[in-house]
């Protein structure tokens, strides 16, 4: 499971740190490219609204099977675009069958043993992160050698082996809900309303998703204004962050032991202490590996304890649950992306720092009122 998440959620993250390279080859403005990351992340969202919710009621592998089917289509479609605006269809469309990694998430979820729910959601959030961070090492380092349209290329690619061993080896899921599709999208409200804890989940994780990605999609853009460096050291910070990435295990085993809230809480803080140190990017590249670090740690330990306390409220919904948590993430990291690129256009990058900034702290309220509002017994 592990694997197919990291495989598939690549996809969404290649374009990254091609960014600078794709706009001086489609002629198109520094304003107007940093909506591609945007449509892989809107797309993404799309896919987990209407494709993960029916993995509570329908065979999960055939499920993931046609997203990855699908995924090589669009990939194809995206190195063969004439123009911007058929690659931002692409990159929509690619974004919304690559949601493929969220229905491991809660199928993980729901194999696990109470007591070792973290352990295993934290796994699969490891592949998925691994995947997301090496997608933008592979996409800088290719891009650099062989230009962005063989990238997505090497990804259809990819998509037809990750499809054979799939096939082979995730194992069929039994569904937990005989509702219609239509049943489906309409319990969606009723289990956010019924659910505070949900609530507060997509609350502070949508406005840490907002900070993770202002960075990453002006991460290129830095690194060729201030240090004058191109695709390739872009996507190479990726391996910076694999030791954030790989803590999301570590969080998923702390979550089971002291209870996820405190280690959200510990989330929050790497990610503001993140942006404190990127501050400094522009004149030092020191500080920005210490952010980077901080970030992607960050982000990942808040991403499994919150995940954690959500597949704990209703087995039967798991999927359900887990489609609005990570729609509302993810339109929160588009619109940090999209925010960014306006940003750092026309301030720079202080602007992104400041929506780093001012999304960490919100986030950190947030939590702080829904940990204090419960008695020290119970929070976990």
């Amino acid at each position: 499971m592990a694997f197919t998440a990291g495989a598939v959620v690549a996809n969404i993250y290649f374009s990254q740190p091609m960014l600078p390279l794709i706009a001086q080859s489609l002629h198109a403005p520094a304003s107007a490219i940093g909506l591609i990351p945007a449509c892989n992340l809107a797309g993404f969202a799309c896919g987990l609204a209407l494709l993960v919710p029916l993995g509570d009621a329908f065979d999960r592998k055939r499920i993931v099977l046609a997203q990855i089917a699908l995924a090589g289509v669009f990939a194809i479609v995206a190195a063969l675009a004439p123009n911007l605006s058929v690659l931002l269809a692409a990159s929509l469309g690619l974004g919304f069958v690559s949601c493929a990694p969220q229905q491991m998430v809660p199928f993980a979820a729901s194999m696990a043993a109470p007591s070792e729910r973290g352990r295993a959601v934290g796994t699969v959030v490891s592949g998925i992160m691994f995947g997301l961070l090496t997608g933008r090492v592979v996409g800088g380092a290719l891009s650099a050698v062989v230009g962005w349209r063989l990238v997505f290329g090497f990804a259809a690619l990819f998509m037809a082996a990750a499809f054979a061993i799939t096939a082979r080896l995730l194992p069929r899921a039994r569904p937990t809900s005989d509702l219609s599709y239509g049943r489906l999208l309409a319990s969606l409200w009723p289990l956010f309303r019924d659910h505070p804890a949900l609530r507060n989940a997509i609350a502070t994780q949508t406005l840490l998703w907002v900070a993770f990605n202002a960075f990453w999609a002006s991460l290129a853009s830095l690194l060729a204004q201030s240090w004058g460096l191109g695709p390739f050291y872009a996507g190479a910070f990726g391996l910076v962050g694999v030791a954030g990435a790989l803590a999301a295990s570590a969080g998923g085993r702390a979550a089971d032991r002291m209870g996820p809230l405190r280690v959200l809480a510990f989330g929050v803080l790497c990610v503001a202490l993140a942006y404190v140190a990127l501050a400094l990017a522009g004149a030092s590249l020191a500080a920005l590996v210490v952010g980077v670090v901080l970030l992607d740690l960050g982000c990942q330990s808040a991403l499994v304890s919150n995940q954690t306390r959500i597949f704990a409220l209703d087995p039967t919904a798991q999927g359900r649950i887990n489609t609005l948590f990570m729609v509302s993430i993810f339109l929160g990291g588009a619109a940090g992306a999209a925010l960014s690129g306006v940003l750092m256009a026309r301030v720079g990058w202080s602007g992104v720092v400041a929506e780093g900034l001012v999304a960490s702290a919100l986030a950190g309220l947030a939590h702080s009122r829904a940990f204090q509002s419960r008695p020290a017994s119970a929070r976990s």
